[in-house]
């Protein structure tokens, strides 16, 4: 920074509400903002040479998002002070960060992404408002047990090689990212399926996670049923059904209209009615109690590399014989390889539209699934299932689940 510059960011500090300095690749320090009353946003990305923050920076009454992506050389972000505004702070690709300690009522947003952080500080118990913590690949060990009295969203942990346990997690939660936390073997979830039913995850992923336990396995499966079939009544219950013609804008929005569980596992779960090991399902809905509209969730294994996972699902006669119609799946959040045996148990508004239908005509027909992945024709599954869900089945699921806990909490 030069000392012209410097003037004349002094000069008119009182003015200014927006301070952007990134790709300052030879700024090491800031000089003192205190005079800056009114800045509400200050970018410093890819300030490669800044060691340290300013203790200006944290009085500043007005501050509300602070950007230090790529600040390679911070190493500490520390203050006792309190910012009353301040709702985003990024400090992800801050390679070399390893304390961070900071207070704001109002934080809704932190990134900590690829930061040589271990542990998270315990004034992060007291943000209430936090809606979103992503701490993909750094060196985080362990999430502190305060996290499920926040009211998180959503939480990326994807990546953090070190972690062995996930606590239990606010009920608020919407997205768990955890895939390819090489080292983890315990997840906890909320002790009965009763408050678990009170959950509104939407997508959860453990992809890659190879070492977890058989216990956190089955209370996965569990969890995944659970919400993925709240999700779907959710769909069924709602005033007005969408037809499937009015999802035009699922090409950009599809990953609003799904809920999906990615998990280890080598078998499609037993809770599906209709199951088989290869790419089809045939469906048969003659005994079926009648509904006037069903719900479909679908469930994948797969084990072999895809580019992406997006699927076309086709309906023939169960013989295989005419494709009555078809439809494109895709599923979000999905930029790496799979490689090994995974489970996928997902519901996806508009494909469940779809085929309701065709159920609405047919008794008797053949779901077959395939891959639009660049390097794979074949659907590369070792499973393929599907549930219906109805109204009522899901009130006979929800007192199945209570009835669980009671008999559990009678031993």
């Amino acid at each position: 920074m030069t000392s012209s510059f410097c003037f004349i960011l002094l000069q008119n500090l009182a003015n200014l509400k927006e301070l952007d300095l990134r790709n300052s690749q030879n700024l090491k320090e800031l000089p003192d903002l205190s005079k800056a009353t009114n800045i509400e946003v200050l970018c410093l990305m890819r300030c490669l040479s800044l060691n340290s923050v300013h203790p200006s920076v944290f009085s500043l009454p007005k501050l509300e998002i602070l950007n230090l992506c790529g600040c390679e050389s911070l190493t500490i972000l520390a203050t006792d002070l309190h910012l009353c505004r301040l709702s985003y702070l990024n400090l992800s690709r801050c390679y070399n960060l390893k304390e961070f300690t900071l207070k704001s009522d109002n934080l809704k947003e932190l990134r900590l992404e690829l930061t040589r952080m271990k542990a998270l500080p315990s004034s992060l118990g007291h943000q209430r408002r936090l809606e979103l913590l992503s701490l993909g690949r750094s060196l985080i060990e362990r999430l502190p047990a305060f996290f499920s009295n926040t009211q998180l969203l959503h939480l990326d942990i994807s990546f953090c090689w070190n972690l062995v346990t996930i606590p239990e997690l606010p009920l608020s939660l919407q997205t768990l990212y955890a895939a390819g936390c090489e080292s983890l073997k315990t997840v906890f979830f909320h002790s009965t399926a009763v408050e678990q039913l009170k959950e509104n995850r939407k997508q959860v992923l453990f992809f890659k996670c190879r070492n977890l336990d058989e216990h956190s396995l089955e209370a996965i499966g569990l969890n995944a049923r659970i919400n993925v079939m709240k999700f779907a009544n959710q769909h069924l219950s709602a005033p007005k059904q969408d037809d499937f013609e009015n999802y035009n804008d699922y090409d950009k929005k599809y990953e609003s209209y799904q809920a999906f569980y990615g998990y280890p596992g080598s078998s499609v779960p037993e809770w599906l009615e209709f199951k088989s090991k290869k790419d089809y399902v045939i469906i048969d809905l003659s005994s079926a109690p009648p509904s006037p509209v069903y719900g479909f969730i679908l469930g994948f294994v797969l084990f072999e590399e895809l580019d992406k996972l997006e699927f076309s699902i086709a309906i023939t006669d169960c013989e295989g014989k005419g494709i009555f119609d078809e439809v494109r799946l895709k599923l979000s959040y999905m930029f790496w390889s799979v490689k090994s045996c995974e489970v996928v148990v997902m519901y996806d508004q508009r494909c469940s539209n779809f085929l309701n239908s065709i159920a609405k005509n047919l008794t008797r027909f053949k779901i077959n699934v395939r891959s639009n992945g660049k390097y794979y024709r074949a659907f590369p599954s070792r499973g393929f299932g599907v549930s219906i869900v109805r109204t009522s089945s899901y009130s006979s699921f929800m007192q199945q689940m209570e009835l669980g806990d009671s008999m559990y909490q009678f031993h």
